[in-house]
């Protein structure tokens, strides 16, 4: 009667969220990431509770229980780097996780139909569950870590957010692991531990949900301000946006590589959270540092195709835009432009190699 009680809430939860998920306008990238997080853990909830049942449903429900730790992972990012963070790396990891899970529920449903013979392909199973779990567990701490990164560096509002989303991981893994396979013995592990995943499934679903629901709410309340001629909300956000892009591009604050959004908001005499706010709904940079770091690679860009820095090494460059080591440059630079700081160097000498040859008949 508990485990049905515990996964039927489950299964409730998880399918009005992803209903929910249609209510937002616009529909973003994180609100898809959220409805398939919400249908896998709904196909969790249902396998378990068709377990005890005859037939191949629990392992048809197995087989879309793929979207759970893969998806999280890309959830959080989306949420607290933005969607334009997520790249062809991240989907193909996701998708490598999801693949691996679908291959050992499809051997166990050809089991179950009797369509192969379980001691043929027992190596295969045990070796995908463990490169499974192993990368499950990778992408979940990726997921937890997304939420604590630059912690100190975010707006009051950005905080509250991630230590929604932080707490809720954590008391889920924490409950699941430790106090399951740990504190609790054999025998109270079978009856609590149901309780326990269904919790923490269902504590990371609404968290999720609510740091989705309070940045809408934040996007929606400066669209309205903006569209309104007489708020002054509206006119403060305008220039408060045109003060920091005059920080930016004519003090050339970015320059500094231990700028911080406190630094400017002391600078502009304004709160970290309203500056953290245009940001967000006046750019298209997902938070502080991504809007800095844009200026720092453009800065670069120049650099790296100057005469005067041609003997410059991609170091220097990037302590002279800005960037507080060789790695941060390397990183932000082939996030923003798809490419390493000596590779778009090399490209550009090149093409200017090229476009210098006179032309011949």
């Amino acid at each position: 009667m508990s485990l049905e009680f515990a996964y039927s809430l489950l299964l409730m939860t998880t399918l009005l969220a992803m209903v929910s998920q249609a209510l937002f306008r616009p529909l973003r990238l994180e609100h898809i990431f959220m409805a398939l997080l919400c249908g896998s853990l709904a196909m969790v909830a249902l396998q378990t509770l068709t377990t005890k049942s005859d037939g191949i449903y629990p392992y048809l429900f197995a087989l879309g229980t793929c979207a759970t730790c893969n998806v999280v992972w890309l959830l959080a990012r989306a949420l607290f780097r933005g969607s334009d963070s997520l790249e062809l790396r991240h989907y193909c990891i996701a998708a490598l996780i999801a693949l691996l899970v679908l291959t050992n529920r499809s051997v166990d449903l050809l089991i179950s139909m009797q369509w192969l013979e379980s001691a043929g392909v027992e190596w295969l199973s045990r070796t995908i569950s463990k490169v499974t779990q192993f990368l499950s567990s990778t992408v979940l701490a990726l997921a937890f870590w997304e939420s604590v990164r630059d912690f100190s560096k975010q707006s009051k509002s950005g905080q509250h957010q991630r230590a929604i989303f932080a707490s809720a991981f954590f008391i889920g893994v924490f409950s699941c692991t430790v106090v399951a396979q740990g504190l609790l013995t054999e025998t109270q592990s079978a009856s609590v531990k149901p309780w326990l995943v269904a919790g923490s499934a269902i504590g990371i679903v609404l968290a999720s949900w609510i740091v989705l629901l309070w940045q809408q709410r934040e996007r929606d309340s400066v669209s309205h301000a903006l569209n309104n001629p007489l708020s002054s909300e509206s006119q403060e956000d305008k220039a408060l946006i045109e003060q920091l892009e005059q920080l930016m591009s004519i003090d050339q604050q970015y320059l500094k590589h231990d700028l911080k959004m406190l630094d400017v908001a002391k600078e502009l005499n304004t709160p970290e959270y309203k500056i953290s706010r245009v940001i967000r709904t006046l750019t298209s940079a997902a938070n502080f540092n991504q809007y800095v770091n844009r200026y720092r690679i453009n800065h670069a860009k120049n650099l790296l195709v100057t005469n005067d820095a041609q003997r410059w090494t991609v170091l220097v460059i990037g302590l002279e835009s800005g960037f507080a080591s060789q790695a941060s440059f390397n990183r932000a630079f082939k996030t923003e432009v798809g490419c390493t700081p000596n590779q778009y160097r090399t490209q550009h000498l090149n093409h200017g190699a090229l476009s210098s040859e006179p032309l011949t008949s």
